[in-house]
């Protein structure tokens, strides 16, 4: 840690500029707003595209973000912040002094990792995916850094590490640095002021042994994703024939944040594409990375699980050669169990973990560790815990039947046994094997049944924010969304404002003609308004003949033109009602929100009451509203209202 703090002080790591240093500079001002963050940002084309693209890469609520102040909004100040310095480095150093570093490999398994992050944090909600994006194109900065203040040194350590791959880069890093890429990243991501429950994981996600964080803890699921999300960039950058193990690999890893092998396969495809509109985007070359169903063989059938009297995989450990193959010669006749022998305890340990027998038979007197000692080995790893134990012995001692009881052992049995009786005590063992070939098919069921719920779950989601009739966002999701919009108002200090529509004599289009022909006006006029507004406008149906446009960064005099322009397009374009063309039109009330309105249901109030002023005046027109404190408000309209 000394090296690292050393470096950091000595001006040779990698460092923002231009924008990037301006933006971390008025952050750490106390008195800094958004407005003024997104106002540093607008000078720079590049970097508000990328903002932009991750602001509605994230969102999925309201319409497209298409300005830079939404965006800010949106991503909050630390966020902007940290992808403004990610950015600048991926900028700044596309190559450097180091010859063995390979500057675009880097930035392109980096930026794999933040949109693996990325996605994965809309699946399990620990922090902002915005933020995890930033760790994942961060994780690696340590590796970086080295190449930008050692670049000889380094090279030497990679050329070290790839003709002796069997230990980390980072031990090789250790050994002639005096510090390694983990290490020196964290210090780093803390300086630059990535919250320390982020910055902790990045600092040990890739040491071999799990930290200790506790099982359900947002440190162990963060360790879990960065993991996940380095084997995927991995596995893209590696040679073809690597992919298939790589790749099972990476299955295995995902089901421990419960994401289902099922599921697995999207999951990585939607990433590498993402991947690739990203690569074009901050030009940073991709591999052509083959679809999952391509990487991964067809699966071979799950075993299942042996039926009474089936074969079984029996591993024999007894350090005397007679009894172990008279035990053995017992176990195949007329039998066609599988049996492995060990003639000391180590073996036998190394043995169980590699074939992972259903059944052990075990002396208690091994060379090595003894029968008891294996057993208590064993029943320390999941896998152990689930092979059937037989202990074996001349004496039959209750002392010695406590301790092989004690120690997990399933069954205990005489070196003398005959045929018979061994055959008797294997029919327990075959029931086990049973019971677990059945509780992996069930447990496989139900995590089918999971992803579909999941599925399910998210399309209810979705329908229970529509309106089914025309598409449009319904009440619900109309007030999410202007709950939203008025918090981000409030941060950046940036006006918005709503329009309130209401058809026109609705009730005698649906009295004269019926309800289907009021169904198809009202889809018509969906289509109409969502057409006319402008991208960043939320149109939603919020009830009967009533529709709700939410207009981010739009003040009164804006919010009544928008209005206006919609007026029109309804105006001017027929909808066929039965036989016959009619002009359909609509009354807008309009309002803008100002600073002594207490909540949004005082901004919708404002434009209800502009509405019914609307409604009043003749139809087929805009009012704009003005909030008051008192019952009554003053109204002031466009004429002739």
């Amino acid at each position: 840690m000394k090296q690292a703090q050393q470096l950091k002080l000595s001006g040779q790591l990698p460092s923002p500029r231009g924008v990037a240093l301006a933006i971390l500079e008025l952050s750490r001002r106390e008195n800094a707003t958004l407005i003024e963050i997104a106002r540093v940002v607008q000078t720079d084309p590049a970097l508000s595209g990328r903002l932009i693209k991750l602001a509605n890469a994230a969102t999925h609520v309201s319409r497209p973000v298409v300005s830079v102040a939404e965006a800010v909004a949106r991503q909050g100040m630390l966020t902007v912040r940290q992808l403004a310095l990610g950015f600048s480095l991926i900028d700044q150093y596309r190559d450097g002094a180091c010859k063995d570093f390979d500057y675009q490999a880097y930035w392109s398994h980096s930026l794999l990792m933040a949109l693996a992050m990325q996605a994965l944090g809309q699946r399990v909600r620990i922090a902002a995916p915005d933020e995890l994006f930033v760790c994942g194109l961060l994780a690696q900065v340590g590796r970086l850094a080295l190449a930008t203040a050692y670049p000889e040194s380094y090279g030497a350590v990679l050329a070290a590490h790839r003709a002796d791959p069997s230990q980390t880069l980072a031990a090789h890093e250790r050994a002639r640095l005096e510090t390694d890429h983990c290490e020196l990243g964290h210090v780093m991501l803390t300086d630059w002021g990535l919250p320390r429950v982020l910055a902790d994981p990045l600092g040990h996600y890739e040491e071999l042994d799990h930290p200790g964080y506790p099982q359900d803890s947002r440190s162990n699921s963060l360790f879990l994703m960065l993991r996940l999300a380095h084997g995927l960039a991995d596995l893209s950058l590696a040679d073809p024939g690597e992919h298939a193990r790589r790749a099972g690999e990476w299955i295995a890893l995902a089901a421990q944040l419960d994401l289902p092998a099922e599921a697995a396969g999207l999951f990585m495809d939607e990433v590498v594409a993402v991947w690739r509109e990203w690569g074009k985007l901050l030009q940073i070359p991709v591999t052509k990375l083959p679809s999952f169903t391509e990487i991964t063989p067809a699966s071979p059938a799950a075993p299942t699980a042996p039926a009474a009297n089936a074969p079984l995989r029996i591993l024999v450990a007894d350090g005397n050669a007679f009894t172990r193959r008279k035990l053995m010669a017992m176990l195949v006749e007329d039998s066609g169990h599988v049996v492995y022998p060990a003639d000391h305890g180590d073996a036998a340990l190394a043995l169980a973990m590699e074939v992972l027998p259903h059944v052990i038979l075990s002396t208690f007197q091994l060379p090595g560790l003894d029968g008891i000692e294996l057993c208590q080995a064993l029943r320390a790893t999941d896998e152990g815990r689930r092979i059937h134990i037989i202990l074996m012995d001349d004496g039959q001692s209750e002392n010695q039947l406590t301790r092989a009881y004690e120690a997990g052992a399933d069954g205990y049995a005489p070196l003398s046994i005959s045929a018979q009786g061994l055959h008797t005590r294997l029919r327990a063992a075959q029931r086990l094997v049973q019971l677990q070939g059945a509780w992996e098919k069930d447990r496989a069921h139900l995590r089918q049944i999971a992803a579909e719920l999941a599925v399910a779950n998210r399309r209810l989601g979705n329908a229970a924010l529509t309106d089914l009739l025309t598409g449009l966002p319904n009440r619900r999701a109309a007030m999410d969304q202007l709950q939203q919009i008025w918090s981000a108002s409030l941060r950046s200090e940036r006006s918005f404002a709503v329009l309130v529509l209401d058809i026109d004599h609705f009730k005698h289009i649906n009295d004269t003609y019926g309800h289907s022909a009021g169904d198809a006006v009202l889809r018509e006029v969906a289509t109409v308004l969502r057409r006319a507004a402008r991208r960043e406008d939320s149109v939603c149906r919020i009830g009967g003949e009533e529709f709700l446009v939410i207009c981010p960064n739009a003040d009164r005099e804006a919010a009544r033109l928008i209005a206006e322009r919609l007026r029109d397009a309804l105006a001017s374009r027929p909808i066929a009602i039965g036989n016959l063309v009619h002009t359909v039109t609509i009354s807008v009330g309009v309002a803008e929100r100002e600073t002594d309105m207490p909540e949004p249901d005082a901004l919708i109030s404002t434009a209800d009451r502009a509405l019914y002023q609307a409604k009043a005046g003749g139809r087929n027109r805009v009012c704009s509203g003005q909030y008051v404190c008192q019952i009554a408000s003053v109204l002031e309209s466009t004429s002739p209202c």
